[in-house]
Formats: structure tokens, C-alpha cells, sequence
């Protein structure tokens, strides 16, 4: 048998003795403890606590021969199954913890705590930021407030890295709320949590796109050299979406007045 055989095994839940047990079961049609003992250089005792666990994960069976117990290995198709039955545990298991992780990352940062500050060097530290916050499960159901530079975002990263900004940001993102430059028209919303509005870039030219989300400030600068810093803090976050809040108020206050002026 080769090394990635039994390496396969192993991935699957399967111990090297218990592995060593069921591959001589297969060898034979049944046989006694006493016998996969001696076969597989096991004690006794260890080969019954191994076919204990070998029938639980369905892999062998109990047989009678007169008054003693004997047993026979399962179909190699078993092997397949007990992969499909861990596959749907992880499954389950990783939503278990997305469903616990907003109270984790409450337990792990309480306000009055130093800031966890993070530097991002490069084009790829940046994009990986995005992508870092984007597959938050929590990002797509909770309220994700933001400032960024439509036009310059456009020109600096490839379509596809674009496409997938545009997804993250503002297409799968059912709440948001967000002040943005652009000369490519203004970004649609399709849902009562979003709110996109757009500002004039020449009075009001940004170079940063930010993003204010739980406890977590993402500053990544667009400049020629990319680069960016993430800050974990409650009370920052908390006075920024203060501050944009602000903002946000004055910009719909004088977007009221501009249409009055119209009439």
C-alpha cells in the first residue's frame, strides 16, 4: 500500500490501528480478536477498543461463530460515506460558528481597549482588506457605512477586480450607507437599507476608500502606491460613523436645497 493511501485514510477519521484492523478484515471473510491480534502485531486489549470504533463509524461487523464473537469489514463504499457524513458535520460545524461569531468578536474587543492597528502594503494587501471584509457573513446583514472614489477605483483595478469590488461593496450588501465621487453616473440601490450618495468630485476630491464597519476602520489610500491601515477600536469606529453621519446629513441637506432652487 502506498504512503497517500493511507494518508487518504487518515483524512478521513480513520487511526493508522484502525486502519491496520480493517484492511486485514478485508483480507478475510471474518476473525476472531485473538487472530487480527496476532496479525496485526496489536495487544488484545487494544483491538477491541479499536473494533469498538470501527463499528461505530460503520466499518465492521459482528458475527456470531458458536459462543464467540468474530468480525468481518463493511464494503470499502463505506469509506465514501463516512466522508460525505463529515463533509455535512464541517458544514454545519461552520455554520454553528458563523452564527456565534458576532459575539465572539464582541467578547474578544471591549471599548477602552488599546486599538489593534494593521498596516496593508501593496495593491494585494489592499484587494486582500476587501475581500477580507466583504466575506464577513455579518457584513451582508448588518450596516456597513463607507467613503470611496468611484472614478479612481475604476481606473486602478482591473475589471475583474472591479466587477468583484462592486459585488462585495454594493450588490450582495443589503445595508449600507455611503458617500462616493464618480464620473461614471451615479450607483443604483434596490433596497430600503442602502443608501448611496454621490458627491461632487471637484469640490470635494477623495483619494482614500473607507470603510466604518462593526468595530473596524479600513483606510486604503489609491495613491500611485497603494497602501492602507486597518484599525480595530469601538470608539473610533463609533466617533467616525458619527462623523459620517454628519456628513451624510449635510450632503442630503444641500441636495434639498439645490432642488428648491430648481423650482
Amino acid at each position: 500500500m502506498s504512503r497517500n493511501f493511507f494518508d487518504y485514510l487518515k483524512n478521513v477519521g480513520i487511526s493508522d490501528k484502525e486502519i491496520a484492523v480493517y484492511l486485514y478484515l478485508l483480507s478475510v471473510e471474518s476473525a476472531l480478536p485473538m487472530d487480527i491480534a496476532k496479525e496485526t502485531r496489536l495487544k488484545r486489549s487494544t483491538v477491541y477498543v479499536v473494533l469498538d470504533f470501527l463499528k461505530e463509524k460503520g466499518l465492521v461487523f459482528e458475527i456470531q461463530r458458536g459462543k464467540r464473537s468474530a468480525y468481518a469489514a463493511e464494503s470499502p463504499e463505506r469509506i465514501k460515506f463516512l466522508l460525505e457524513e463529515l463533509k455535512l458535520k464541517t458544514e454545519q460545524s461552520i455554520k454553528n460558528i458563523d452564527a456565534i461569531m458576532p459575539q465572539l468578536k464582541a467578547t474578544l474587543r471591549r471599548k477602552g481597549e488599546p486599538p489593534l492597528v494593521k498596516i496593508l502594503e501593496g495593491e494585494a494587501a489592499v484587494q486582500a482588506s476587501m475581500e477580507e471584509l466583504a466575506s464577513n457573513p455579518a457584513f451582508r446583514a448588518n450596516l456597513d457605512y463607507g467613503i470611496f472614489p468611484f472614478e479612481l477605483i475604476h481606473k486602478l483595478f482591473s475589471s475583474r477586480h472591479l466587477r468583484q469590488y462592486i459585488d462585495f461593496r454594493i450588490r450582495d450588501n443589503k445595508h449600507f450607507k455611503v458617500l462616493y465621487t464618480s464620473d461614471e453616473g451615479e450607483i443604483p440601490t434596490d433596497g430600503e437599507g442602502q443608501e448611496a450618495v454621490r458627491i461632487d468630485n471637484k469640490l470635494y476630491p477623495l483619494s482614500c476608500d473607507i470603510s466604518i464597519f462593526e468595530d473596524e476602520v479600513r483606510i486604503h489610500m489609491l495613491g500611485k502606491d497603494m497602501h492602507g491601515i486597518l484599525i480595530k477600536n469601538q470608539e473610533l469606529a463609533e466617533t467616525l460613523v458619527s462623523i459620517f453621519k454628519l456628513a451624510l446629513k449635510g450632503t442630503r441637506g444641500s441636495d434639498e436645497s439645490a432642488t428648491q432652487e430648481t423650482k
